[in-house]
């Protein structure tokens, strides 16, 4: 039950909008002249896939709000999804202009929205010149994100790792955090090493643990989430990293010091000494036999066709939700017209609702929709038992792509820095077939484009 603003994060990521709408009703006659009560309204309909009602929204809190910002970050994730580059830089630039917005308030807006908008020139001629230390490590680290996405990572991960990975700026990024144990990259390794989730998911964890077997190789105790996934590198790549690792000064842990580490500080520390350390297959499930059942029932159904798992909407994600996801109805061609596919639909959140709601999804000839008390380690698990997966840019492509899966991951046109700038290949992935839309919002062509791969690799 929704008894106050803060519980519709929650009910927002699983999908519950009925829920919300319900609640945000309720609350109109008594928070309806409030720019916050709008904002959530935004937040809502971007989650329900009502994007255009979204970003009405967010016009009106542009032109009437003196002071509120926040729903920029609704509006810019709208413009993203639907295309509409240039009103957002308009709106931006709208609030940047007005009499109550500070000045630091602007440059920092402008950071933030010239990145999500894929203007990375603008964001790398920023200045930092007269900004307070904080500001400067936010406008830092987008820089170095728009110089990996524009140029390649090898050009910015300095960078990277200096406004967002080192021991000064977690400090000034993050001041809740002790930093008396953290490992930001010392060449003097720990004995022990910890990973947590520091702003960061677990599809960062997925794709950066190739370097976990580099630290094991050169003799240290990492620890991870275990009920995800179990490290797998060929003995021969590990010993290669390790030489790699010795060669920059790297040295073998001594004593027994535990120290912790995040995914972002692993790939900024060794990005520079490792590169992408490539691996075919570096992690395998933890509990492959617990979804021996599952698969032998998608088989049985599929009847010798190819098993394809997919998931096309992010779901938990705080922000960067509509420029990476997509709606049900984007999905058409490739669910109507897939040949000899049959479909694992891995989808959860409000798009699982609305997929269980489409009678396609009854038809057990067709599809299979996986159980929701599946945990993300079995997710792993079946992926690695299926003949392909399609994605979008989350935890699950990641899975893929570490286990060597043939996959198909779904990108707007402006995407994550990781991806750098070849439209249809990664070298974090060789099995992975990037699928980037020629123009912002091109949804319609990402998906056709996944369905002539598929027919091609039949």
């Amino acid at each position: 039950m929704i008894e106050q603003y803060d519980d519709l994060y929650s009910k927002l990521y699983e999908g519950n909008i009925a829920e919300c709408f319900s609640f945000l009703d309720e609350r109109l006659s008594s928070d309806g002249h409030t720019a916050e009560y709008w904002h959530w309204r935004a937040l809502t309909h971007v989650r329900a896939g009502q994007f255009h009602q979204a970003l009405e929204i967010c016009f009106r809190l542009s032109r009437q709000s003196a002071t509120f910002a926040f729903h920029l970050h609704c509006l810019c994730d709208v413009c993203v999804h639907l295309g509409l580059k240039e009103v957002a830089l308009a709106a931006i630039e709208l609030f940047t202009q007005k009499p109550g917005t500070a000045p630091i308030v602007a440059h920092l807006w402008r950071v933030y929205g010239w990145h999500y908008l894929g203007d990375d020139d603008a964001v790398m001629n920023l200045s930092a010149d007269g900004i307070d230390e904080h500001s400067a490590f936010v406008v830092g680290h987008h820089q170095a994100r728009s110089t990996m996405r524009r140029d390649g990572i090898a050009h910015g991960v300095a960078a990277m790792q200096r406004y967002w990975s080192s021991h000064e700026s977690r400090r000034v990024l993050f001041p809740h955090l002790d930093l008396t144990d953290y490992w930001a990259g010392e060449r003097a390794l720990p004995a022990r090493l910890d990973v947590r989730l520091i702003a960061s998911g677990f599809g960062d964890m997925v794709n950066w643990a190739r370097y976990l077997c580099a630290l094991e190789a050169m003799g240290v105790q990492v620890s991870y989430d275990t009920n995800l996934l179990r490290l797998a590198m060929p003995e021969s790549e590990r010993a290669e990293l390790a030489r790699a690792m010795y060669a920059a000064g790297f040295q073998s842990p001594s004593g027994d010091r535990m120290m912790w580490t995040d995914p972002f500080s692993l790939f900024s520390s060794l990005f520079p000494v490792l590169g992408y350390a490539p691996s075919h297959r570096y992690i395998e499930p933890a509990d492959p036999s617990s979804v021996d059942a599952i698969i032998d029932e998608i088989r049985q159904r599929a009847r010798g066709r190819r098993c394809v798992g997919v998931f096309w909407s992010s779901c938990e994600s705080a922000n960067n939700f509509a420029n990476r996801s997509l709606c049900l109805p984007d999905l058409a061609p490739l669910f109507d017209h897939s040949g000899d596919v049959y479909w694992v639909v891995m989808q959860r959140g409000f798009e699982r609702r609305r997929w269980l709601n489409d009678p396609r999804s009854a038809d057990l000839d067709r599809f299979t929709t996986l159980d929701l008390n599946l945990n993300l380690g079995q997710s792993a698990a079946i992926i690695d038992r299926l003949d392909a997966f399609v994605g979008n840019d989350g935890g699950l492509s990641h899975f893929a792509g570490a286990l060597g899966k043939r996959c198909y991951m779904l990108l707007n046109q402006v995407a994550e820095w990781r991806y750098e700038r070849d439209p249809t290949s990664t070298p974090w992935y060789p099995g992975m077939r990037l699928v980037r839309a020629r123009e912002l919002g091109g949804w319609d062509g990402v998906v056709g484009t996944v369905q002539q791969l598929l027919h091609a690799d039949a």
